[in-house]
């Protein structure tokens, strides 16, 4: 793990308000010895928030401290130290909610250049963010996401007949969406032996690794809309920064070819895919080289 010393970076914390007057956590480190050029705004994932042990100073990069880069980490509103709540949110609250944090940016560090670098679902957000207000970046990370996920999660996603048709019952009446609650390594190991799944080893690995996560945390499909799952081909063809793509060889949870198919629908000439040699969901530390390098030739 990389550990920043004082003499390295200052560290900050704090809030910035919302439209709809809710306060937003991030932290910040600022490079000591360079002046500041640019900034990585980072959007952790799904059940997370920007001190999970999967992120934190996981994802600062010494060569771009060197070079003048400030990092900044948010929490999604309902998550972390953020205020608000992700129920009933609607499809444009989380874009305004990251524009509300590249403002507060753009106000402390004038004309430096903006990287969004987001984690599975805070990828995608950040995408559908810069589709948006491509003025306002400078190039996208999209790390570990992708419109499919495995066989394996497949399975456990499934539900039975009947609680399908409850599901549905209840949509219709009660005008209530699906809920989707975050995995727990012991909700996982659970499912694996009422369903009969042979428990894979990965993904339990990755689940223990997000043992901050919010174990009470239940997302319903407004949030996911609000990330832009689901708009995904409309959001790459809108998308004219350029973009990196991140993707463990090794991913438990999502099939590399759904990132793939949005990567081929980007508008940028400027993109790529690069595949990563890390085993898990988590490849933070694994990809600092890759993301580094990639930045630096956009400075």
């Amino acid at each position: 793990m990389l550990k920043m010393s004082a003499s390295i970076t200052t560290y900050n914390d704090g809030f910035v308000r919302t439209q709809d007057d809710v306060e937003l956590y991030y932290r910040e480190w600022i490079p000591s010895s360079a002046e500041v050029n640019s900034v990585v705004l980072f959007i952790h994932g799904i059940g997370l928030h920007s001190g999970s042990p999967p992120y934190g100073e996981k994802i600062l990069i010494k060569q771009l401290l060197d070079h003048g880069t400030a990092f900044y980490s948010l929490d999604l509103r309902g998550h972390g130290r953020s205020g608000g709540t992700i129920d009933g949110i609607s499809q444009d609250t989380l874009i305004q909610d990251v524009g509300c944090h590249v403002k507060r940016i753009r106000e402390v560090h004038k004309n430096a250049r903006i990287f969004l670098y987001g984690h599975n679902f805070g990828g995608i957000l950040s995408l559908y963010y810069a589709s948006r207000f491509p003025d306002n970046v400078r190039g996208v990370i999209v790390s570990e996401y992708s419109k499919l996920i495995k066989e394996g999660m497949r399975k456990l996603r499934e539900p039975s007949l009947v609680i399908t048709i409850k599901d549905l019952i209840s949509e219709k009446l009660y005008h209530k969406s699906k809920k989707f609650e975050f995995l727990t390594p012991a909700d996982y190991e659970r499912l694996c032996d009422k369903y009969g799944i042979p428990m894979d080893k990965s993904i339990m690995n990755s689940l223990e690794l997000s043992s901050s996560a919010n174990k009470g945390m239940i997302y319903g499909k407004e949030f996911f809309s609000a990330c832009g799952v689901g708009r995904e081909a409309q959001i790459a063809k809108s998308t004219t920064v350029p973009v990196l793509m991140i993707f463990s060889r090794k991913d438990p949870f999502f099939n590399i070819k759904g990132a793939y198919e949005i990567l081929v629908r980007i508008s940028s000439y400027d993109k790529e895919l690069i595949q990563v040699d890390a085993a898990g969901h988590y490849i933070i530390e694994a990809s600092r080289n890759i993301v580094g390098k990639w930045i630096l030739d956009r400075v």
